[in-house]
């Protein structure tokens, strides 16, 4: 009975004394080289153990989540790099990848969430995937003398209109000048003015009743005679509307005044 208890005991000992093999015990930390990324950057991760020795073999696994929807991108293992101990038996753990051109699942304007685990212990991080920068007027116009732009597709009335753009080093005069067709080919709208220094444009107009034709409309931009450029629009039917309310309103205004003047006439 005595040899059944010391060997129990000593069993328990040994679990006691060997916590380690079974929980790791330390604290891990994370840390990144940036947090707001575009697609095809690289981000570099360094990572730590520290607090006590990792346990051999154990690996270190890594995956990224989108914030919201939780769903996992990418899954990636590494290794504690024991080359690198440190004081107080800090253990590196690099981890680099690329965002973008090599995983085609990352999206813009979205948030992801990096979190690394060893053994029992965890750790998170997060970085943002930026929206393209917009390019600008002169690096759309390419080899294109004239570039007209307007600031949406669809019109209502009411509605101003801004026509600006852009122009090449050899379509850049003092003046231009500034055309609206309607979609009968009829000029609506005209202006002349002197471009900006850094050869960009812009004018407005207001949807009135002079686009009251339903259809697509045309700005015309003319640079000395020798370079334009046009950009379309659309204005969607107004005038006819507008004609058959007023008319509807109209009548009954009448209807009601030539029946005051019959109740007028009977008394």
């Amino acid at each position: 009975m005595l040899k059944k208890i010391i060997s129990i005991s000593i069993v328990l000992l040994i679990i006691s004394i060997m916590p380690s093999s079974f929980a790791w015990g330390g604290l891990m930390a994370m840390d990144a080289d940036r947090r707001n990324v575009e697609h095809g950057e690289i981000i570099t991760y360094e990572g730590y153990l520290y607090g006590e020795v990792p346990i051999a073999g154990e690996i270190i696994s890594i995956t990224v989540s989108e914030k919201k929807t939780k769903n996992i991108v990418l899954e990636i293992n590494t290794f504690p790099d024991s080359k690198s101990v440190e004081y107080f038996e800090n253990t590196a753990w690099p981890f680099t990848f690329q965002v973008g051109t090599s995983y085609k699942e990352f999206a813009k304007e979205m948030t992801y969430v990096v979190e690394a685990k060893y053994d029992n212990k965890s750790t998170k991080l997060e970085f943002f995937i930026q929206p393209e920068p917009e390019q600008t007027c002169l690096e759309i116009l390419g080899n294109n003398p004239v570039l007209v732009l307007t600031d949406k597709e669809k019109y209502s009335q009411g509605d101003i209109i801004n026509v600006f753009g852009c122009l090449s080093k050899e379509a850049f005069t003092k003046g231009i000048n500034i055309r609206v067709y309607d979609p009968e080919g009829n000029i609506i709208g005209t202006s002349s003015l002197v471009p900006n220094s850094d050869r960009t444009f812009s004018e407005e107009f207001i949807i009135n009743e002079k686009f009251g034709l339903n259809g697509t409309y045309i700005a015309e931009v003319d640079a000395g005679g020798l370079y334009s450029s046009t950009k379309s629009f659309v204005v969607p039917e107004f005038g006819s509307i507008a004609i058959i309310i007023f008319g509807i309103a109209t009548s009954a205004v009448l209807i009601k005044m030539r029946f005051i003047t019959s109740s007028s006439d009977l008394k």
